[in-house]
């Protein structure tokens, strides 16, 4: 079995972090990934030398608030993202989760590596998710799914083509993209927060059928 080697990315405010990478730890080793899990946002500008096949972004950059005592990223730096960018153009994969849409005080070249950013989501509810119609290997076999979660609201570039969606109020909103990054691959699963949607096969499912498609 071919090794792949995983960097999650972590950091910002309002999630479980530590325990997102515990889940995914559970989830994707048995499937021949190994899992490194880091707040060292640093580690981007070195993603060529050690050799990851695929960074997983599980973030949430935001400004400092005011009477906290905050010392939580508020962005990727500049040379954070061109790093990124340039790794994933010559051929590796990114994949954003959750709240990596998330990007805070970044530059607006991270939305745009991504497919598209975050701008609300109600408290969380219970909502169906829904494979769109046509052929995808992210989403081959998998039937509309309900799960209790936020429901991430999030603009997204023409570059990126979804594959599942869902609706809040009569409007439909993305659920699953991808993108071709140069000769890189980059897709974004909307849905996450929590270990009730982690532990989810359908999502778990989802999530394996991703990155098997980024790394092809």
């Amino acid at each position: 079995m071919t090794v792949i080697n995983a960097l999650i990315l972590l950091g910002g405010l309002w999630h479980d972090f530590d325990g997102f990478a515990s889940a995914m730890r559970s989830t994707l080793e048995p499937h021949g990934i190994n899992v490194e899990a880091t707040y060292d946002l640093d580690r981007l500008l070195h993603l060529e030398e050690n050799r990851y096949d695929l960074v997983i972004s599980y973030t949430c950059f935001s400004a400092h608030r005011e009477g906290y005592n905050d010392n939580t990223p508020e962005k990727l730096t500049n040379a954070q993202i061109d790093c990124l960018t340039n790794w994933v153009c010559t051929g590796h994969a990114l994949l954003a989760v959750h709240s990596a849409t998330v990007t805070g005080e970044s530059d607006p070249r991270l939305g745009e590596l991504i497919g598209g950013v975050f701008v609300s989501h109600p408290p969380a509810f219970t909502f169906t998710v829904y494979p769109v119609f046509g052929k995808h290997p992210m989403t081959m076999g998998i039937e509309a799914f309900t799960v209790h979660d936020e429901f991430y609201m999030e603009t997204h570039t023409p570059a990126v083509d979804v594959h599942m969606v869902a609706f809040d109020r009569g409007v439909v909103y993305p659920m699953a993209w991808s993108k071709a990054e140069g000769q890189g691959r980059v897709a974004h699963i909307a849905p996450g927060h929590s270990r009730e949607v982690w532990e989810f096969k359908p999502y778990q499912q989802l999530l394996l059928q991703t990155i098997d498609w980024l790394l092809k």
